[in-house]
């Protein structure tokens, strides 16, 4: 599952769906996030994801049940936000049966504070003391969880919007690895829809579109190198509740090319695989 965590992280950046009619009708609202009253809400995350590795087809599943709480915001736009991690389950399909990741469900039960700054940006962290990071899959599945967590949370760009509104917002994300870093970089354009009911709130909706590259190296097990190099596009369906702040629903898909280069245990040479990546998720506000 090397290629897996680079993409789940990259594709959740961006695909944050599907309704019925929307209102077009011209009014201006604000897509900042609010304080939800100090309430814990509860969101599901669903994520399939097919690898084609130079002819070498598997799947992975991912779902995810977490409760966030906002705790603060500040008037810069900095915000503090409690999680706690209710169900974690990832694993690969093998012969139609799904094999489950055991360090995944280490997280069920965990807590995660996050303070992030007005332009999404991870100022400070602190939790999940029961993952000791004592292996190199232990710290690379903690590392993916809090970046991934930082990307749900990421400010869309624009205070104000209406109907036809359009705009980019460039992100660039640093996900550590043992012995390197990975820079995780997104383009996104943003297209307001109309608005619309989901889930009984007062939405809008938006189209994404999101260009996606990363880079960059660390360590596998033995204290051997690799280094990534991936590139893919994707496109998605986005529901924001603008009366409370806060994301409702969304859809979205990608396909993604990774160059993946690493030494191997008593050789010399560096082996190099070519991976296609086709990535589907779903989000949704639970309760």
């Amino acid at each position: 599952m090397r290629y897996v965590s680079w993409v789940l992280l990259a594709v959740l950046t961006v695909v944050v769906g599907c309704g019925g009619g929307l209102d077009t009708t011209p009014k201006s609202v604000s897509l900042a996030y609010k304080g939800m009253g100090g309430e814990y809400v509860q969101y599901k995350s669903s994520t399939s994801i097919t690898y084609n590795v130079e002819g070498r087809v598997q799947s992975a599943l991912h779902d995810i049940i977490y409760s966030v709480r906002i705790d603060s915001i500040a008037p810069d736009g900095t915000i503090d936000r409690r999680l706690k991690f209710d169900e974690f389950v990832m694993g690969e399909l093998s012969g139609g049966k799904l094999e489950l990741d055991p360090n995944a469900s280490k997280y069920k039960g965990e807590n995660l504070y996050l303070k992030l700054g007005p332009e999404g940006e991870l100022l400070d962290w602190k939790g999940l003391n029961g993952i000791r990071g004592y292996t190199i899959s232990d710290q690379s599945l903690k590392d993916d969880i809090i970046q991934m967590m930082v990307q749900f949370f990421q400010p869309l760009g624009q205070d104000e919007v209406t109907v036809g509104s359009t705009w980019k917002r460039e992100i660039e994300i640093p996900v550590k690895r043992r012995g390197g870093e990975i820079i995780q970089r997104a383009t996104i354009t943003y297209t307001v829809e109309g608005f619309g009911n989901k889930g009984g709130r007062s939405c809008v909706k938006m189209k994404t579109k999101v260009h996606l590259s990363g880079e960059g190296s660390g360590e596998i097990s033995g204290g051997k190198k690799f280094w990534v190099d991936a590139e893919g596009d994707g496109q998605g369906d986005l529901w924001f509740d603008y009366a409370e702040g806060l994301p409702v629903e969304s859809s979205g898909s990608a396909t993604i090319t990774s160059d993946f280069s690493y030494e191997r245990a008593g050789k010399e040479d560096v082996t190099s695989d070519f991976a296609t990546i086709d990535v589907e998720t779903k989000m949704k506000l639970v309760k």
